[in-house]
């Protein structure tokens, strides 16, 4: 059967947002460049893992409190937002009187997080800092990170599930830029000492900046002491319960990677482990900036219908994968340089990680997008199961990996562990072609890379980087009218 000529204006939706919220990420990527580049002069590698241990910490006990409400708000928001308004209830008040629920039950599982941070301290800290009991307090330290984490959460799921798309762009930009103002200054003047100061700090500020843009549209009520509000957000629990057994098992393995490095490796590889995985998972991860904020909620919208979310995954599935294939090609090839220019010479040990870990990179391009299928239909047994088996898989191969080959094998791991990474969707005919084309194209990236010496790697990774970018534009060119109305514009210019 001949497939389907995908619309060009569904393709076009896709890659205007991909767009927006990418050349926001853009302007936030150059903010932690100058962030990082400081933090890695007055951190170093112990800071970084410091950075990566408290910021683990803080996520797992958000993750185990939120009871799933950010997930179930985003998608139950989307739904009400579309469907139908019955008789004698006003779009607005049903809306409204939704994100009440949400937001009372946001500020219980912050207190919640609050509760388990200092309670949970002395056995958190254990696993990092073994017998220094002073370290091991220092994990309660935390709590104003972790309820700002719980408040946050509600706050960005009322403007996603809504689709204020531009509102959740500029607190993208907005919220870097106070990091970068909040965080530096403690590094300067305290050092290591300044870490968990500059984390609290800086996320009550994102809070306040989540709250300086939803309050205008929704003004802030909660009802904490009642019972319909308590039956009503008990749905969003029951639902959500699942995913936060997910979040649980995914946040363990960020937890548990880490603390197994600290008994059987050295403190300062967990730097350079975090250094690289964020050099590839925040600066290519640009690409993948728009998932949830329009990508979930258009997928929650549609799905009921079963090919109009194949459709919708596809489509999202192929602008991924050729936008991110030359970037990554173009990072591989300028690896030791992009690490002298975002870090300082003590992090160049962590290139060879970040070149093997391009490949995870661009696996999930492809199941990321697949991955959202169980969450928008609320498959939530689904979702946990494979979230639980590809967590348990990938955390065993990526310190599988790092005991036989160090740091590159980590990052050699990273890419093997996203093969695991699916949920039984098939890709269509096209979609797959491209996606092969554009591994093929990647890994003899990957190949040059580590056998060519540089006057060589520059030669064939430019090559190669140019024949993906001609291979992208092409295909972009050809599906969609955004690349057409751009050239026009740069003719009338």
């Amino acid at each position: 059967m001949t497939e389907q000529k995908q619309p060009k204006a569904a393709l076009d939706h896709v890659l205007k947002y991909t767009g927006i919220f990418g050349g926001v990420q853009g302007l936030t990527i150059l903010i932690n460049i100058v962030r990082n580049k400081l933090a890695s002069y007055f951190l170093g590698p112990l800071g970084f893992a410091l950075i990566g241990i408290y910021q683990s910490v803080a996520d797992f006990v958000t993750s185990t409190t939120n009871c799933g409400i950010p997930f179930a708000s985003v998608r139950e928001l989307s739904e009400r937002s579309g469907a139908d308004i019955p008789s004698g209830e006003s779009g607005e008040s049903r809306i409204t009187g939704f994100i009440t629920v949400i937001r009372t039950w946001c500020l219980w599982t912050a207190l919640a997080g609050a509760v388990m941070c200092i309670g949970g301290s002395p056995l958190l800290g254990k696993l990092f800092f073994h017998e220094d009991e002073a370290s091991v307090w220092t994990i309660s330290l935390l709590t104003p990170m972790v309820v700002a984490l719980s408040v946050t959460g509600g706050e960005i799921s009322i403007l996603k599930g809504l689709r204020r798309l531009r509102r959740v762009a500029a607190i993208s930009a907005i919220g870097a830029l106070s990091t970068l103002c909040l965080t530096v200054p403690f590094f300067w003047s305290l050092g290591l000492r300044g870490i968990i100061l500059a984390l609290d700090f800086s996320t009550v500020a994102m809070t306040f900046i989540h709250l300086a843009f939803t309050t205008p549209i929704f003004p802030y009520r909660v009802q904490p002491f009642s019972r319909r509000i308590f039956r009503q957000g008990w749905e969003l629990v029951r639902v959500g319960l699942p995913y936060v057994a997910a979040a649980i098992a995914g946040s363990g393995v960020t937890l548990g990677l880490p603390a197994l490095m600290t008994r059987f490796g050295d403190m300062e590889d967990i730097g350079l482990y975090r250094a690289a995985y964020g050099l590839m998972v925040t600066y290519a991860g640009i690409v993948f900036t728009a998932f949830e904020s329009d990508f979930f909620p258009r997928l929650a919208s549609v799905n009921r219908n079963r090919e109009q979310r194949n459709q919708t995954i596809n489509q999202q599935i192929r602008v991924c994968v050729l936008l991110i294939a030359p970037l990554l090609i173009a990072m591989m090839v300028a690896m030791p340089l992009v690490f002298q220019l975002l870090y300082t010479p003590k992090f160049l040990p962590a290139v060879a990680m970040a070149i093997c870990a391009s490949f995870y990179m661009f696996l999930r391009a492809i199941t990321t997008p697949i991955s959202y299928t169980a969450l928008a239909c609320g498959d939530s047994m689904i979702y946990l199961l494979m979230e639980v088996i590809y967590d348990v898989v990938s955390l065993a191969i990526i310190f599988g990996c790092y005991m036989i080959w160090g740091l590159t094998g980590a990052g050699l791991g990273l890419s093997l562990s996203a093969l695991f990474d699916h949920y039984g969707f098939r890709l269509n005919a096209s979609t797959a072609r491209l996606a092969v084309e554009q591994a093929l194209l990647l890994g003899s990236a990957l190949a040059c890379c580590r056998l060519l010496s540089a006057p060589w790697r520059w030669l064939a990774g430019g090559l190669l980087f140019a024949l993906s970018a001609y291979r992208s534009y092409g295909i972009l060119a050809a599906e969609t009218t955004i690349i057409q109305k751009i050239q026009k514009r740069l003719c009338r210019k």
